[in-house]
């Protein structure tokens, strides 16, 4: 447990999918009715740290997200497959690349070295990005759901005998699109003011999305 535990946190990804999980614990904790202002204060300024830490770990996300739009649009394949099934996952890296690339630009002044009069109009943008590249993550979970249940009605009597497969693939699809993407899309959404939703279900679906898609990258180490 303990080595795993090790493999799962030296990894950026686990690192920052554990210090994600302690922020909206935070964030659920200043939900408390009966918390003290000394307890308030400690849980916003935790709150804050660990948003900017987890900020440093995810800086060059965006060049992973630019280089796999680049990556499906310069494909042979990519043109062999469903075109819009291609439109969406290049609308969702691109607009994933934009939020991480916009976020980074206010990094200075969230860390007081260089206020930013703008910051907040960037924040705004960024958000809308996030916003809309979860709406594609989604609508590209949906398609792949769709599509695969009517592939699979048409398959033949020797790959029936392999069901099983196909159902596990949309399994996993819908919990990514209902435990993540779309508890992810919360944050965002009250953010912008989009979504009417409190901090204690911004915070629920926090810690929801986390600890589903952790849990997928704590098999995988």
């Amino acid at each position: 447990m303990l080595d795993h535990l090790y493999r799962f946190t030296r990894t950026t990804p686990g690192l920052e999918k554990t210090l994600r999980l302690v922020q909206s614990f935070c964030v659920l904790a200043l939900q408390i009715p009966t918390l003290e202002n000394e307890s308030i204060s400690r849980f916003n300024v935790a709150k804050t740290q660990f948003a900017l830490t987890r900020r440093f770990l995810r800086f060059f996300n965006f060049i992973d997200c630019f280089n796999k739009a680049f990556a499906l649009l310069g494909s042979p394949s990519s043109a062999q497959n469903n075109v819009i099934k291609t439109v969406i996952e290049i609308s969702k890296w691109s607009c994933f690349g934009c939020y991480f690339l916009l976020e980074d630009l206010t990094l200075l002044h969230a860390t007081s070295i260089y206020p930013n009069p703008y910051n907040k109009a960037i924040l705004t943008e960024a958000n809308k990005f996030w916003f809309y590249a979860l709406g594609f993550s989604i609508l590209g979970a949906a398609f792949d759901i769709i599509f695969s249940s009517a592939s699979s009605a048409s398959k033949t009597k020797d790959e029936k005998e392999k069901k099983e497969a196909p159902s596990i693939n949309r399994f996993s699809l819908l919990k990514r699109m209902l435990c993540v993407d779309a508890c992810d899309l919360l944050i965002p959404g009250t953010f912008l003011g989009w979504i009417e939703m409190g901090q204690l279900g911004v915070g629920v679906g926090m810690v929801v999305s986390t600890l589903v898609s952790g849990w997928d990258m704590w098999n995988a180490v």
